[in-house]
This record gives C-alpha cells, structure tokens and sequence, in this order.
C-alpha cells in the first residue's frame, strides 16, 4: 500500500493547538494543591501513556468485576466500599500518585496528600436488569463514557483513577447486595494486570470486614512505589524479526483527531467458555493463541478481497520476569511488552484453525524465551521526545490491524472463593479500555471472571472503522466459539 501524503501545514496547526494549549502542570494545579514530595520519574513505558493521555490519543483503561452479598443492607453499601477502598490504597501507593508534567520530557510522579473518596467515587443505579448470558448494555454504555472522559479535570485534586459503583436495586428488605464496580484510571499508573489486581485486592478487603471509616478523606500511604520497569528488567531492544510483504495489510483508515471511542462487550457462557478451553488444549494450542485467527479469520471474511493481510500487536505480561521479591507484594504498575503476528488469507480457511492457532502459540512462546533479557518495548527509550513521536503518525496508515489483550483469570485463593452462602462473591468481570488514536484499528481485551465466563471487550475510534463491522467480527468470533464447544461435546 502506498504511503499518503502528509499535509504538513495542517500537522503544523495541530502541533500549534497542542502546543497553546499546554499549561505547564506546575503552574496549571488548584491553588489548594500540594505535594509533599516527587515520587519517582516517569519511565519510559509509562511516558508512553502521560504523553498520549496528555495529547488526547488515549484516556484511560477499565476493569470491571461484579460483586454480590447475600444480605447487606443496600444502605451500607456506601461505607462498606469506602472501608474496602481504602485498605486498597493503603496496599498500593501508585494510587495516591499523580503524573506531573504529562506535557515535557521529564514527567515524574507526585503523591497527592490526601484523597476524598466521596470525589472519587461515583454510586449509580441500574435502570435494566442483569443479563444472564449476553451482552450487558447498560454497562457498555457506562464504560463507553468513561473511556472518554480523561483525567484532566480538577488536575492536583483528584487522583487519576476513579470507581464507579453500578448497583442492583433491592427488591426486598434482605435480598441480596449486588452491583458492578468499574475501576477505571491511567494506563501510566498500572496495566490490566493492576486492574486485575485491584479487584483482586479489593474482594480480600470486602471479605476482612474492615470497620467504617472515621472520615471519607483518606491520607495518602508513604511507603514509597514499586520501582519502574527499566529499574527492574534489562531492558534491552531485541535484533528486529524478518517483517513479511504486507502488500494487503488492512489498518482501518489513517490516524486522525478528535477521539471518540466506542465499545461494546461479547460474553460467552461459562460452560461454552470452559469447552473452547477443553478444544484449544485438545489442539495443543490456548485461548490466548486461538482468539487472534478467529479474529483474523471474521475480518477476511468480511472485508474486501484487496485486504489480504492482518497484523495482530499481542501484549504480554512481564511479570514473570521480575524478581521475587517485587512479585510477591502483588504490586500495581506497567510491566508489559507487545510484538506482532502475521495472518494471511490464505492461510484462514475453518480447516486451517488449529495449524494457524498452534502457530500463533508457537510465536507466543518463542518470544517468552527471550523476554527475560529482550523486550520490544525497550525501544521507547530512544525516543527523545514522546509527544513528536504521535504528533508524527497523524494522517499516517495504521501499523496493526488489532491488538488483543487476554487477562486471563483472577487466580483467587480458596479462602476467597469458597465461602458457601456467606460473605462477598465476584462473578463476571470485563476489560475495557480507551480507544488509542495511533494504535491499531480496533482493539479486543479479554477476561474471565470468577463466574467462568469469558468476556470479550471490544474498543474502537469513531470514523476508523464501522460499528456493522465490529458488530459482525463479534458475532463470526461468537459463533466459531460455539460451533468449537459443540464439537467438543462429540
């Protein structure tokens, strides 16, 4: 595909308006703000994010758990999740941080003194009722909201996250307590793992009991934050893979502002998501390694015969490949690395799932083996100043296709999960996130919550590609997945 030509009076009239419109962060803070101390540089990786959140080209991040109780008065439900809150912040310094700076080379990490959880913390009612099986409408267009509402609002008073308390109304005096809590906050200050570990952390909390809270204004913890990744891991730039001939590669259309995101979920029954599990193991391959081609696979099937080729950017969790002692505190951060994978047309037939789902797992695994010393993401050190490296792609062609991020699951202990009709439970979960105005053309998390249902969140910019298309992806992928379980069943 050709390269467009860049108008480049009008990318100087973009730099021009984000540049006017800088404050620098010191002087753009509430005049009752203050900060008892610099925390710790940005890293390179987190920068990434500061700078596109900074720009507009990418909000925020979210993960969603739902949460029940058996009998909790609705009326509790305030200071129950204060409580739980906090105890959450206290085990995590990240969250009482905030990035200053976001506009210049050097952005660091400040601690605001103190946080209101009454400004934090958002409490709504459900106007449908919870689906059982399908898409939750209500909450996608909660989170569809959320991923377009940055973290620049009151900058220096409020923390760069915040949590949204989606409650079932009671029917009945002792019914059960149900809501969704959505956790949603900066990509510089954690990944999908943290957002993982947040609910993970704030479940453990709701099941302590904890006492309420003598003030809804929580100091900030001092304990210092978890150390970067460059601090933590080599860091070094691998020697770049032979790229293939993309002649068809299909990216959308090219980067372009304002953003706007759209979402929307896709959730598959537990008992389907456990035998797609059953069949990807069967194959010698993972879920993880068999989303991408039925993705790929929708995609060819649904665009033009000129788009012959997809890119899939997959991110991978480096937390494996910290030391022990950072690993075993469970810590908030950005430890994740991504490369791509290549699918052709050709190579997407339905008999041709498991060889292409095998492949893909055989990359994924050739990677791992060097990501203890070699990560891609290493390159973002080089980059000398990281608001010229977006400003650059405007007008440009997408690099990737897709990305597809799979959480996984929660890894609950027993003492979380097994407590029969009593205490808290968490059941389904979802992955959201913020469009990413110079990422790939769409955008695919994946989680399972505790209730084993796999829920796919797809993300993308309003103008880069039609909802019919996104629409129609999810229900090809929706449909194989079935049609896989019922082969498993034979």
């Amino acid at each position: 595909m050709a390269t467009p030509t860049v108008d480049v009076y009008k990318l100087e009239k973009l730099r021009a308006l984000v540049f006017v419109s800088d404050v620098p962060a010191s002087q753009s803070l509430n005049a009752n703000s203050t900060f008892s101390q610099l925390i710790l540089e940005i890293g390179a990786i987190e920068q990434f994010s500061s700078a596109r959140h900074h720009l507009g080209f990418y909000h925020n991040v979210g993960i969603s758990a739902s949460y029940s109780h058996p009998s909790l008065d609705i009326l509790t439900i305030k200071e129950t999740v204060f409580s739980a809150l906090a105890a959450v912040i206290n085990r995590h310094t990240i969250l009482s941080a905030i990035p200053i700076d976001e506009h210049s080379a050097h952005p660091y990490f400040a601690r605001l003194p103190s946080i209101n959880l009454e400004e934090a913390v958002t409490f709504l009612a459900r106007n449908t009722p919870v689906p059982e099986n399908e898409a939750d409408t209500e909450l996608d267009r909660l989170l569809q909201d959320q991923h377009n509402i940055p973290f620049k609002s009151r900058y220096g008073e409020l923390p760069f996250w915040r949590l949204i308390i989606l409650i079932k109304p009671q029917t009945r005096t002792g019914s059960a307590c149900e809501f969704i809590g959505s956790f949603i906050f900066h990509h510089a200050l954690g990944d999908g793992g943290s957002g993982m570990l947040f609910h993970k952390h704030f479940l453990s909390a709701l099941l302590s009991n904890a006492a309420p809270l003598t003030s809804t204004t929580i100091p900030s913890p001092s304990l210092p934050l978890t150390p970067n990744l460059e601090l933590l891991h080599p860091t070094r730039i691998p020697a770049s893979p032979p790229t293939p001939s993309l002649q068809g590669l299909w990216s959308g259309t090219h980067t372009s502002l304002p953003l706007t995101s759209k979402f929307r979920s896709l959730t598959i029954p537990s008992s389907t998501t456990s035998r797609f599990l059953a069949a990807c193991r069967a194959n010698s391959t993972t879920i993880t390694a068999t989303i991408p081609v039925l993705i790929a696979s929708a995609l060819s099937s649904l665009l033009p015969g000129q788009y012959t080729d997809f890119e899939a950017c997959i991110p991978v969790n480096l937390r494996r490949f910290l030391p022990v002692t950072i690993t075993a505190t469970e810590p908030m951060g950005v430890f994740i690395d991504a490369f791509s994978h290549y699918y052709t047309r050709e190579d997407l037939s339905p008999s041709s799932l498991w060889g292409e789902a095998r492949r893909s797992k055989e990359i994924i695994t050739s990677y791992l083996q060097t990501a203890n010393v070699h990560i891609n993401i290493a390159k973002l050190g080089k980059v000398a100043d990281m608001r010229e490296f977006f400003l650059s792609r405007v007008g440009q062609e997408r690099g990737s296709s897709f990305d597809i991020s799979n959480l996984g699951g929660l890894g609950l202990t027993s003492n979380e999960t097994d407590r029969g009709e009593e205490g808290w439970k968490m059941g389904r979960m979802a992955f959201s996130r913020s469009a990413f105005v110079a990422g790939s053309a769409f955008s695919t998390g994946l989680v399972t919550g505790p209730d084993g249902c796999l829920v796919f969140g797809f993300v993308w910019q309003e103008g880069v590609v039609e909802r019919e298309l996104i629409e129609n992806v999810a229900g090809h992928v929706e449909r194989d997945i079935e049609r896989i379980a019922r082969t498993e069943m034979l």
